[in-house]
């Protein structure tokens, strides 16, 4: 068997301003930094040590892994960078305000329910649109994270490590699920320096449990 602690990254300057963030980078904030910490010290008092590290390549998520780790009883593990737990990437629409990305997106696709605020299910089905929209051919549809997924997902099942901490992002954490789940578990917003917990085991990954800060 072989478990997954997938992490959201700390809060950002981004996210303190309300913007579309996806590949593009801002640092954390205090507080943001403040969270990591205290969570890699949660992992720690619950016994929970990791085998492997992994983290998107972006740096809110290189500098969240390693408050992380550095607060948990594997300070000397050394995240793997990729960019397979990269966030869903948006396009022309990154460094935008969040409702006026979503809102443009809902107004020209005829999607009503869309805006900067909707469950991130939503904003999933409508990801589809808004790389339609896009005019720089870097959007990403949920497919084609879909395949990044898949990706990381083999490499957690063809290793030899048990247990993996994993830091990532908040849509792509909630596509995961999406995909995981068949479509069937709606999430509304993963919350940052929550975790995200999977298992694979006889060739098939389950979820655990979603968006915890404590009883991990």
């Amino acid at each position: 068997m072989k478990t997954i602690y997938f992490v959201r990254h700390g809060r950002t300057l981004f996210n303190h301003l309300w913007k579309v963030q996806g590949i593009s980078d801002t640092p954390l904030t205090d507080i943001g930094e403040q969270k990591a910490a205290e969570l890699g010290a949660v992992f720690k008092a619950q016994n929970i040590s990791f085998d492997a590290a992994y983290t998107s390549d972006l740096g809110r998520t290189r500098r969240t892994s390693r408050l992380i780790l550095d607060n948990s009883a594997n300070p000397d593990l050394s995240p793997i960078e990729t960019k397979n737990l990269r966030e869903v990437s948006f396009g022309m629409f990154e460094g935008d305000p969040n409702d006026e990305a979503w809102g443009r997106v809902s107004e020209e696709m005829n999607i009503p329910e869309l805006r900067g605020d909707s469950p991130d299910e939503i904003k999933i089905r409508a990801l589809a649109a808004l790389k339609e929209l896009d005019t720089t051919g870097l959007a990403e549809s949920y497919d084609d994270v879909k395949t990044r997924i898949n990706a990381i997902l083999s490499v957690f099942a063809h290793a030899k490590e048990e247990t993996f901490l994993a830091v990532s992002h908040g849509l792509y954490i909630s596509c995961l699920i999406y995909m995981l789940s068949e479509e069937k578990i709606h999430v509304s917003a993963i919350e940052n320096t929550s975790v995200t917990k999977v298992i694979f085991e006889n060739g098939v990954y389950k979820i655990a449990y979603i968006g915890r800060t404590e009883n991990l």
